[in-house]
């Protein structure tokens, strides 16, 4: 039997707070254009100032059902089967399927008590080839405008320019589509916004190097919500200043996310959205799972060191970094997606030596990865880093599944495969 250490524990005062921030951006999504806003639809998780300099705006990303059908698995079942039979195979990212579903299906344009929307344009950040061959598809199909916005993945002078010229580029054709000026104070007072929620963001994240962590990742996991849909708002800057300043009470009084904290553990990429309980399993052997780059690193902004360190960043203001004008905020929106988010996420052999480091600052035992079927993105090199893990003797196993797409997952081998995992690997035994 595992002997374990019993701390303190309680809910999340916030919790509900961020669940109001879920619905009102849901809200927003059908109630936005009544009231002069622009829908601009497309995944772009990144840049969301950009749009905030034309006024209220709603981005129903990855379609504005995206999230009931990873809670129902019969509509996401017919959702994929009948983008499949317009010819998008598995092999195309799970989510950009599910898009092309809600798509083909007439739900895009369909709110859930018969509202209607038709967006403005599409604007879709080039992050990966399928996002972009998406936004296009969509475009067409709705018969609405489509901008695309190249996003490099190497931080240099000539990628910064690129990406300065490409962003300059969608504010002009913006204008040009909707008629409406962009305001370059709103665009600047968005773009603070968008530092200061990601670097505040970066810091809770920080503080679950403390044993024990004070969130689980699983609570993580909805917490990070705010920041992928309304990171350019005063709403959410607000949000993460009161949700750090609870975790930072919980650190003071060794208030912990489970109660108990036999091990500590790592997950690799995102885990699977219509099983987030996987981040479960291990908790009867009293392990907890305490983060991982899917929560840490598309949502903040790190300074990521020669060693592989991750540090949070600092926001222009606290630099001393003034915005006065639009290119200065064009600049400092450069600078925060080209040097503080980790481009290892796209290429691991960036900076082979993060998730090492990453185990070691957050005092992880062992590293999970899901070796993801629809995103071959952001799952590259993952085979390169779990031998990297190994040869470091750090203990780590992968399972099969897919972010978005249930039907590529089998629940009972992955809850057994972490079961053998946490007794035979990790030497654990169930709690009692």
């Amino acid at each position: 039997m595992t002997e374990i250490i019993r701390y303190k524990t309680k809910p999340l005062d916030c919790w509900d707070k961020m669940k109001e921030l879920r619905r009102l951006h849901f809200k927003r999504t059908w109630e936005i254009q009544k009231s002069g806003g622009l829908v601009a639809m497309g995944i772009f998780e990144w840049f969301l100032a950009l749009c905030a300099g034309f006024g209220e705006f709603s981005n129903p990303s990855y379609g504005p059902h995206f999230t009931r059908m990873m809670r129902d698995t019969n509509k996401a079942a017919k959702c994929f089967e009948v983008a499949e039979a317009k010819g998008f195979s598995r092999s195309i990212c799970a989510s950009m399927r599910c898009h092309l579903g809600q798509l083909f299906m007439g739900l895009t344009e369909q709110g859930p008590e018969g509202e209607k929307i038709k967006p403005d344009f599409i604007l879709q950040p080039a992050a990966c080839y399928a996002m972009d061959k998406t936004g296009q598809i969509v475009s067409e199909h709705l018969g609405v405008p489509h901008i695309s916005v190249d996003f490099p993945t190497k931080d240099n002078d000539a990628t910064r320019k690129y990406l300065l010229a490409e962003l300059g580029g969608a504010i002009g054709q913006i204008e040009k589509l909707t008629g409406r000026q962009f305001d370059d104070e709103k665009f600047i007072a968005a773009v603070h916004n968008e530092w200061e929620s990601m670097v505040l963001w970066a810091r809770i994240c920080e503080l679950n190097k403390n044993i024990p962590a004070p969130l689980s990742y699983r609570q993580m996991w909805s917490l990070r919500i705010p920041n992928v849909t309304m990171r350019h708002t005063r709403e959410c800057v607000e949000f993460y200043k009161l949700l750090l300043d609870e975790v930072q009470d919980r650190v003071r009084e060794g208030v912990s996310a489970h109660g108990y904290e036999t091990c500590r553990l790592l997950h690799m990429f995102m885990p699977p959205f219509y099983f987030t309980d996987v981040l479960r399993i291990s908790e009867k052997y009293g392990a907890s799972f305490i983060g991982g780059d899917g929560a840490f690193a598309a949502m903040a902004a790190w300074t990521i060191h020669e060693d592989g360190t991750w540090e949070a960043a600092r926001t222009p203001t606290e630099s001393g970094i003034k915005l006065g004008n639009r290119r200065d905020a064009l600049e400092s929106m450069v600078d925060l997606y080209l040097s503080h988010l980790p481009p290892s996420r796209c290429n691991i052999f960036v900076n082979p030596n993060e998730t090492i480091r990453m185990v070691h600052d957050w005092h992880a035992d062992g590293v999970v990865f899901m070796l993801d079927q629809g995103c071959r993105t952001l799952s590259i090199g993952q085979e390169d880093e779990i031998l990297n893990l190994k040869r470091s003797g750090i203990p780590a196993m992968a399972y099969d599944g897919s972010h978005a797409d249930f039907r590529d997952l089998n629940k009972p081998t992955v809850i057994r495969q972490l079961e053998v995992f946490c007794q035979e690997v990790l030497g654990l035994s169930k709690i009692t």
